[in-house]
């Protein structure tokens, strides 16, 4: 039975192998092959006509070869998490649970979101974390095809970690349904073979639609089995042991904690120009050498950098545990500072009607803990670190891109006129707590 199944499973490829080479010789009149020819963009950034239609094309075949099996789940679609069912989003919930259950008291979540394209950095994700992993998929139409066919090669194929800790949810907006069943999920096979799938450009990309980033990390933070929860991104990996040192300072050093009420635990953030660091010590070998720098550090100055930092970086504390570092709060000259932390599940949202594209999605939550006198708790060994790569500014990087300008618009005027107007009526004017 095995046999016949994975001698079926090729059948299937090879019949999507085949649709997509016959279907872009036909569409392009090209002498290359669908999946052999790098993709190639109009110099303004836009996709030309023939790639368009090579895309769709290439996504419509991947949900109609699309190995589907029933789910012993009930998936419900519910609204998304700020906005509800009044909103122009759906959710679907635990689509593919981890296979190991966590008790709300036994580590620490790491929630996080992805498309299509970003799905195999949960691998590394899931080696280098000892916890559950809540991970928000936005899969629009055809990128639901995507997302399953490559969660189900991850699960199959990437670390065990990955089946047994990561849970993931799905959503996409309500006018895009997914372009196949998604009462159903993809049947995972044993052969681990080159994705099929990796030069596909997913739905998103194509019909240029914005990548709602705070719907996802809302789903992700809700949808976690623990009570802390730390929401960051797919490709930032932490430190190593960060769940079960963080787990063992609060229960140790409760009387300092309960004195910074409300808080949030922050983790600082770097960027690496080769290997990713696991302790504190590699990572300032890096940073004395100038192959690390803090989150951002070309780029958006005042992004991640945190008060004291050099002081931090200097003082490398007790190997094996983490201690409070400082305790401050988000105000001049730090009032643009976006940290990445720790929290429960009862922090504020983050605000579902600002787009990644338009920038500044995360500046409202923070505006709002400021407002409601949040400590933030410097944590003095834990870290994140971006995948690979030093991100620099270029002379073309001065100023925001054609493309997005659009979206920053749209999310500056939500900002300004709706959100800001919003939370003075609710907290009334402050001094301390700048909105930019």
């Amino acid at each position: 039975m095995v046999w016949t199944r994975t001698w079926r499973r090729w059948q299937q490829w090879v019949c999507v192998g085949a649709a997509l080479v016959i279907g872009a010789w036909l569409l392009l009149a090209a002498p290359c092959a669908l999946l052999a020819c790098p993709p190639q963009q109009e110099p303004n950034g836009e996709f030309s006509n023939d790639q368009l239609h090579q895309d769709r094309y290439a996504a419509r075949m991947v949900c109609i070869y699309l190995s589907l099996v029933p789910t012993t789940q009930r998936p419900q679609i519910q609204g998304s998490p700020q906005l509800g069912m009044n909103g122009p989003y759906r959710v679907l919930y635990s689509w593919i649970p981890s296979s190991r259950m966590f008790t709300v008291n036994e580590s620490v979540t790491y929630s996080t979101h992805a498309t299509p394209e970003m799905i195999h950095h949960v691998g590394e994700l899931a080696s280098r974390w000892s916890g559950p992993i809540s991970v928000a998929v936005f899969a629009p139409s055809s990128d639901f095809c995507l997302a399953a066919a490559r969660i189900a090669q991850l699960r199959a194929c990437g670390p065990p970690a990955v089946r047994e800790q990561v849970t993931w949810h799905l959503f996409w907006p309500k006018d895009a349904p997914p372009g196949a069943d998604w009462r159903m999920v993809v049947e995972e096979v044993s052969d681990c073979d080159e994705d099929t799938t990796a030069a596909v450009r997913g739905y998103r990309v194509t019909e240029g639609i914005p990548y709602p980033v705070n719907v996802a990390r809302n789903i992700a933070r809700t949808a976690s089995p623990t009570w802390f929860v730390l929401p960051s991104d797919v490709e930032l990996y932490p430190s190593q042991g960060l769940a079960e040192q963080f787990l063992s300072l609060v229960k140790q050093d409760t009387w300092r904690l309960t004195t910074a009420w409300p808080r949030i635990f922050v983790v600082p953030v770097f960027e690496v120009a080769t290997s990713v660091p696991v302790t504190k010590e590699e990572l300032i070998h890096q940073y004395m050498r100038h192959d690390a720098v803090y989150f951002h550090r070309h780029v958006c100055a005042h992004c991640q950098r945190f008060p004291a930092i050099t002081e931090w970086v200097h003082r490398l504390g007790t190997p094996g545990s983490l201690q409070v570092f400082s305790v401050v709060k988000r105000e001049f000259p730090y009032h643009r500072w976006e940290p990445i932390y720790i929290c429960t599940k009862e922090e504020p949202m983050y605000d579902e009607r600002l787009s990644w594209e338009g920038l500044q999605d995360k500046m409202t939550q923070m505006h709002e803990l400021c407002l409601r006198n949040y400590s933030l708790v410097i944590l003095d060994r834990a870290f994140l670190v971006h995948s690979p790569g030093i991100k620099r500014r270029t002379k073309n990087k001065g100023k925001v891109a054609a493309w997005r300008e659009p979206f920053v618009a749209k999310n500056s005027k939500v900002y300004d006129d709706i959100i800001m107007e919003e939370m003075l009526k609710k907290f009334g004017p402050s001094e301390k707590c700048k909105p930019h």
